[in-house]
């Protein structure tokens, strides 16, 4: 499937990555964040929810609450983070099924732990800081299916 890479130099460059990328999303696109702690996926995450147009004030990782919602922009975010979840099952018990990959954007933080219950069609988002300068974040995106892929080609150029 389609692969893409980019480096963004701040903060600032990475939550305008994620708000650039938000223009390309549709309904239904699922979208994984990867990277390790404080890599910046909530800051892509918050530029993919203000890019959509919320008017929130704050964007941060629901670690403690599991999913928070940003209905109000053109589409509607669910940001999951299943970094708390024992079993996947758990998602079933809170009706999950209702938010994750249906008709707004799924942002999701820790798939592994959702098992099957993650939607197999998303765009990956791997965020991994650069080893010679604290401020530079190595962006890489793949897709696992063809609608995810034309999102990644879309991009192609991006900088």
């Amino acid at each position: 499937m389609a692969e893409q890479r980019f480096t963004t130099r701040s903060e600032d460059e990475t939550e305008q990555f994620g708000s650039r990328m938000a223009e390309l999303l549709h309904p239904g696109s699922v979208i994984v964040l990867e990277g390790d702690l404080g890599a910046g996926k909530t800051v892509v995450a918050r530029g993919i929810v203000r890019g959509l147009g919320s008017n929130k004030e704050s964007v941060t990782s629901p670690t403690f609450t599991l999913m928070n919602p940003y209905p109000d922009g053109r589409l509607p975010v669910w940001h999951w983070d299943l970094y708390r979840l024992g079993d996947p099952e758990e998602l079933d018990l809170i009706g999950a099924e209702e938010y994750l990959g249906v008709d707004g954007v799924t942002l999701i933080e820790w798939k592994e732990r959702g098992g099957d219950r993650v939607p197999t069609g998303h765009l990956i988002v791997q965020i991994d800081y650069d080893d010679e300068d604290p401020e530079i974040r190595l962006i890489s995106l793949s897709a696992t299916d063809h609608e995810h892929g034309k999102i990644v080609d879309e991009l192609d150029g991006y900088q």
